[in-house]
C-alpha cells in the first residue's frame, strides 16, 4: 500500500521531480565552473590515459545479459581512472585535494538543498492538498535544509567511503577466471542494490521528520529511526524494488540515462518516505482528491507491539 500511495503522490505531484532535475543540473554546472581553476591539469593526465575513450565505451554499451562484461568494463574504467589519478597527485596534490572537496563535500551538500524543500512541498499536499511552490519553499526552508543538508553530508561520507572501498575490493576480483568470474557480477548487483537499500531504509525517516519537526538534525534523526523500525522490512522491500528497477532501466538504456533515472528514482524515494512517516505516525494524509489514507493511530500500533511482547 505505502508502495502504491507512493506511485501515485509522484504522478500528482510530478512537476517537483523536474524541478529537482532543473537544480541539480544547476547545482553540476555551479560545481563544474569552480572546477576549471584545476581543469587543465586533470585534462592532460586524464588524456595522457586515455581515460576519455574508455569511459565512452563504457557508457554506450547496453549489456544488460552481459553482467560479466558489464563489472568487467567497469573494473578497467575504475583502474583508468585511478591510474590518471595517481599521475594528477605527482602533478598537483592541491589539484586532487581541492577536486575531492568539491565532489564529496560541496557536490553533496548542494544537492542536499533541494530535498527539504521537495519535502516541504509533498508535506502541504498531503497533510492540506493544497500545491506549494518549490522556490517558495526553498527560500523559506533553506536556513533547515543547510542544517540538514550538512549533517546528512557528514554522516553519508564515511559510509559511501567504505562502500565504494567494499565496491573496488569486488570488481579486483573480475580478473578472476572460472566459478568466480560466472558468480561475481550477480553478488556485486545484489550487494550493490541490497547495501543503498539497508543505507536508505536506516535513514528513511530523517527527511519527513525534519519537514514535519522544528527541531535540532540529531532528535530528527532519532524520530526518523523510530519510524523506520517500526515498518523496517516493509520500507526495505519497496526500496528493494524501486532499486532495482532503476538498475535494470539503466543498464538496458545505457548509463547516460542515469541523468533522468536518478532524479527520478530520488524524487519516488522521497514520496515513499513522506508517506511510510504519515502511516508509521499514524496520520491521514491525501493520495489525491478521492482518496483520504487514514493508518492506524500511533497508540494503537504501540499498543498492539506491546501485547504481542506480554503475551
Amino acid at each position: 500500500m505505502m508502495f502504491k500511495n507512493s506511485m501515485k503522490l509522484l504522478f500528482a505531484n510530478f512537476s517537483i521531480f523536474w524541478k529537482v532535475l532543473l537544480y541539480k543540473l544547476i547545482v553540476v554546472g555551479i560545481c563544474t565552473l569552480l572546477f576549471l581553476p584545476v581543469l587543465n591539469i586533470f585534462v592532460s593526465a586524464f588524456s595522457a590515459a586515455n581515460f576519455g575513450a574508455v569511459l565512452l565505451d563504457f557508457l554506450t554499451n547496453t549489456v544488460f545479459l552481459n553482467l560479466t562484461s558489464l563489472f568487467s568494463n567497469l573494473f578497467v574504467l575504475v583502474e583508468t581512472f585511478l591510474s590518471a589519478l595517481a599521475v594528477v597527485w605527482q602533478t598537483s596534490a592541491f589539484a586532487i585535494i581541492y577536486g575531492a572537496f568539491l565532489l564529496f563535500v560541496v557536490l553533496p551538500f548542494l544537492l542536499g538543498l533541494s530535498s527539504v524543500p521537495a519535502g516541504e512541498c509533498l508535506y502541504s499536499y498531503m497533510a492540506t492538498l493544497s500545491k506549494q511552490k518549490f522556490s517558495v519553499a526553498f527560500v523559506n526552508r533553506l536556513g533547515i535544509s543547510c542544517v540538514y543538508s550538512i549533517f546528512r553530508t557528514l554522516v553519508f561520507i564515511p559510509i559511501f567511503v567504505a562502500f565504494f572501498a567494499a565496491l573496488y575490493g569486488l570488481l579486483t576480483l573480475t580478473t578472476i577466471q572460472g566459478v568466480i568470474e560466472v558468480v561475481l557480477p550477480f553478488v556485486i548487483f545484489v550487494v550493490v542494490v541490497l547495501g543503498v537499500s539497508l543505507m536508505l531504509t536506516f535513514f528513511s525517516g530523517w527527511l519527513p521528520a525534519t519537514v514535519t519537526f522544528c527541531v535540532s538534525p540529531a532528535l530528527t534523526l532519532k524520530k526518523g529511526l523510530k519510524a523506520s523500525f517500526r515498518r523496517f522490512f516493509k520500507i526495505l522491500s519497496s526500496l528493494l524494488v524501486i532499486l532495482f528497477i532503476t538498475v535494470c532501466l539503466c543498464m538496458m538504456l545505457t548509463s547516460f540515462s542515469l541523468i533522468v533515472l536518478i532524479p527520478l528514482a530520488e524524487a519516488l524515494i522521497i514520496m515513499f518516505e513522506m508517506v511510510m512517516f504519515f502511516e508509521s505516525q499514524g496520520n491521514r494524509y491525501y493520495v489525491d482528491f478521492d482518496t483520504i489514507c487514514t493508518p492506524k493511530k500511533l497508540e494503537e500500533c504501540d499498543s498492539i507491539k506491546k501485547t504481542k511482547l506480554i503475551i
